[in-house]
């Protein structure tokens, strides 16, 4: 019926159109395979899924005709994976809010080569992050915010040829271990890291190659700052906030000398 429904729409025009049944939980629906394919007639500047129960193995065909969609936002769905990606996507922008994920799909979406925003949200499954994003040259946002998860060598390796990334929020995660290598995002101007229990912070200068970085939130990270060098490096850095961590030995002692602003 949705299906059919979705085909009568060809030929239409739209600024944003949204799919689903966000109204009344007992209606949810699963996801069938070529739900879509009516919409491939529709052209649209934001499309929205939302609320749909089980996708199993029916996603080869979920971006089949939202391709060449800017927006995509994929909320509150039983989505597990991203089997299926097409070939000269267009999608600038893409969310998955309170999907199904259990570890940060990034080889499938780094085949989105346009991608300039990628918000990934509130998925209480989402712990791992194994994989890493690779080659998306007009990647600039990354929200990975909200989720649960707990991985280590943050944050470099995650991210190869995204040298334009400027905002990365890590924040309200689990646990992650910062190596101090950011070799691979050293343009960032916005760091959030709050409520993220870190290792590494306060015991050496992780940030030291975060020369242009203007924005840093270490808020209740139960990071303990011991080294006088904590901070060396930040040369741009405008706003530090750091509310709900400590000093060691309770002295605040010559710990933000380096730091210009």
């Amino acid at each position: 019926r949705m299906q059919t429904s979705l085909q009568g729409l060809a030929g239409l025009q739209v600024s944003r159109l949204i799919v689903g049944e966000f109204r009344d939980s007992d209606k949810l629906q699963d996801f069938q395979r070529g739900l879509l394919t009516g919409l491939c007639q529709v052209e649209m500047e934001e499309f929205v899924l939302i609320c749909f129960r089980e996708f199993e193995d029916h996603t080869d065909t979920l971006f089949d005709c939202i391709g060449n969609v800017s927006t995509v936002r994929l909320v509150d769905l039983g989505l597990e994976k991203i089997s299926q990606v097409p070939a000269r996507s267009q999608v600038k922008q893409l969310e998955c809010k309170k999907c199904s994920f259990e570890d940060v799909p990034a080889l499938k979406l780094s085949l989105f080569k346009e991608l300039r925003v990628l918000r990934i949200t509130k998925n209480k499954r989402l712990k791992n992050f194994s994989q890493n994003f690779e080659g998306l040259t007009n990647l600039e946002v990354i929200d990975l915010s909200e989720n649960r998860l707990t991985f280590s060598g943050c944050c470099s390796p995650q991210f190869q040829n995204c040298p334009n990334l400027k905002h990365l929020n890590l924040s309200f995660n689990s646990n992650i271990r910062l190596t101090g290598d950011f070799a691979n995002v050293k343009n960032l101007l916005y760091l959030d890291l709050q409520h993220t229990t870190l290792f590494g912070p306060g015991s050496y200068p992780v940030f030291l190659s975060l020369q242009k970085l203007i924005y840093l939130d270490i808020s209740h990270t139960k990071t303990e700052v011991k080294s006088q060098c904590t901070f060396c490096g930040l040369n741009s850095l405008q706003v530090l906030k750091m509310a709900g961590n400590s000093f060691e030995g309770n002295k605040l002692a010559s710990n933000f000398k380096n730091l210009s602003h």
